[in-house]
């Protein structure tokens, strides 16, 4: 963020290390709304996912109409809508959220932007709670809702800094 202190980016990427410990444990899920992602003005949209299965049906269809004729075509045609509304666009949003949960994990300037976007749903596995973007806190979310991971992570930050101060050995103890 513009402007923000040291200590406060220091914070703001302590509290998204716990996110990435919540889900990585299974303890929070991500969920994607395809309809916010599945759009061009979205990071993780891929005109080839929409397109290119939907072409290619339609040339398998073309190509079946012209050598085996109207019936099989059009047969081949009312089949190719059957397998793109049930099984490839289920595919498609399968392939957008996978690709938009990678992003939202890889690194914080991602998962501002995206979190920014709205789209975007945390659910505490063990509580039931949600936290919905845009306007959800979702420091306050995930840092509340794992308090045991936060804690944990800050015990080793707090090692690493004394660590790196010279202060205590690599051992633990005191030096």
């Amino acid at each position: 963020m513009p402007g923000e202190t040291r200590r406060a980016r220091m914070e703001r990427e302590f509290d998204y290390r716990v996110l990435q410990h919540g889900v990585s444990s299974g303890r929070l899920k991500i969920y994607t709304d395809f309809r916010v992602f599945n759009q061009g003005r979205s990071p993780t949209y891929s005109p080839w996912d929409n397109v290119a299965p939907l072409l290619l049906l339609v040339l398998i269809s073309l190509a079946l109409l012209v050598v085996q004729g109207i019936i099989v075509g059009v047969l081949a045609l009312i089949l190719s809508v059957v397998l793109y509304a049930f099984f490839i666009r289920l595919w498609v949003m399968h392939r957008l959220h996978e690709r938009t949960r990678t992003a939202l994990l890889l690194n914080l300037a991602n998962w501002d932007l995206l979190w920014n976007m709205g789209g975007v749903v945390l659910a505490n596995e063990r509580t039931g709670q949600m936290c919905h973007s845009p306007s959800g806190n979702w420091r306050a979310f995930v840092v509340n809702g794992l308090s045991d991971i936060a804690a944990a992570l800050k015990g080793d930050t707090d090692m690493a800094e004394l660590r790196e101060q010279g202060n205590m050995g690599k051992g633990g103890s005191r030096g």
